[in-house]
């Protein structure tokens, strides 16, 4: 299955720059626009490839004129915070074919290295976005009100199961059919059952469910709270 992996990230990094390339509004964009390099964030351009690829395309729009930045980042946020949700939910079909598969085989290999390199950086993704911002509040630079704020919150939310199902469908034997990996999905994304991912022997895979589990405190027990509570820009005038 390692052999598949370079494939696997190369393919991933493909899908991460459309996904926010087809978000970024190029239209809006000053013409000659070479934003200078920017350090911060390099630590995720393996880890997390679409948090470093956020973090580029969202400085690019802080360089557009006026007014155009705000609404650019703005676009550029919720765009491809619902092109996510679209893709995630979309591979879960495609996990689900490749258990037709041989475990092992080419095919199968490429289907899982993919899911579990979108768990990984999508979950790295939400939940230090949001928890950040949680912790460091800063003045909004996209004009998001809290109502925006809770879509975007509620909207990977729901992401979290569908990136979780085949992971789970693919790499935990016991989860093999699709009706237990959604069971295990939702019993962990709604913090009911964690347990329920703990098999017998507990191997290193049961801890796959973590990454979801500490995605989702952020976005349950931590961001949807603070933007629930943070008044509008209006209303703290």
């Amino acid at each position: 299955m390692t052999g598949v992996l370079p494939l696997a990230l190369v393919l991933y990094w493909i899908l991460e720059y459309v996904v926010r390339r087809v978000s970024y509004p190029a239209r809006m964009e000053p013409p000659g626009l070479r934003p200078p390099w920017i350090r911060e964030g390099s630590w995720a351009i393996l880890i997390s490839p679409g948090f470093w690829l956020s973090h580029y395309f969202t400085n690019r729009t802080s360089h557009f004129d006026g007014g155009d930045a705000i609404l650019a980042r703005r676009i550029l946020i919720e765009r491809s915070n619902l092109l996510n949700l679209v893709v995630s939910s979309v591979f879960v079909l495609v996990g689900l074919a490749a258990t037709v598969s041989t475990r092992g085989r080419f095919g199968w290999s490429l289907v899982a290295d993919f899911a579990v390199l979108r768990y990984f950086s999508r979950t790295v993704e939400i939940g230090y976005a949001f928890g950040r911002d949680v912790m460091k509040p800063v003045e909004s630079r996209s004009g998001l009100d809290k109502h925006a704020r809770l879509a975007l919150a509620l909207r990977s939310y729901i992401e979290l199961f569908f990136l979780a199902i085949p992971v789970y469908l693919l790499f935990l034997p016991g989860y093999c059919t699709l009706i237990k990996a959604v069971t295990l999905s939702l019993s962990v994304g709604t913090l009911t059952n964690v347990g329920y991912g703990l098999t017998g022997n507990h191997e290193f895979r049961a801890l796959l469910v973590f990454p979801q589990v500490f995605a989702t405190l952020s976005l349950v027990l931590l961001s949807l709270a603070s933007y629930i509570s943070r008044p509008d820009k209006h209303q703290a005038l």
